[in-house]
């Protein structure tokens, strides 16, 4: 695994992140997604994070979360850099939470049973 560049986005989530957080392989791999150039992330679509998750899941999305496409069927909790106001209305719709990545990190420090999509 290559070593993180922190831009000042990762300063702050790093930051926010428990001490035992910051040392877990799964938030390190968060923190190596975020230093990714801005051209090689896109976002990620509701419909996508409903296809690839179980309900009451805590779901991570290292960018931004778009509502386009089919709506949600399940609840999860989603935590993501960003939400478009489409899809945080879609995820809430579904009874389903949007938090930001430090509260993820906060609720599931080791990240266990968490998921990436990307």
């Amino acid at each position: 695994m290559r070593k993180a560049k922190f831009s000042e986005k990762n300063l702050k989530i790093s930051a926010g992140l428990p001490p035992e957080a910051r040392k877990t392989p799964f938030w390190k791999r968060v923190l190596e997604l975020l230093s990714a150039p801005s051209r090689r992330r896109m976002g990620v679509n509701v419909s996508r994070i409903s296809a690839y998750a179980k309900d009451g899941q805590l779901v991570v999305v290292p960018d931004k979360v778009l509502g386009a496409g089919a709506g949600m069927k399940s609840k999860l909790t989603v935590a993501a850099l960003a939400f478009s106001q489409s899809g945080k209305k879609a995820i809430e719709s579904a009874g389903g939470k949007t938090i930001t990545l430090i509260d993820a990190a906060k609720q599931s420090p080791t990240g266990k049973d968490v998921i990436i999509i990307k």
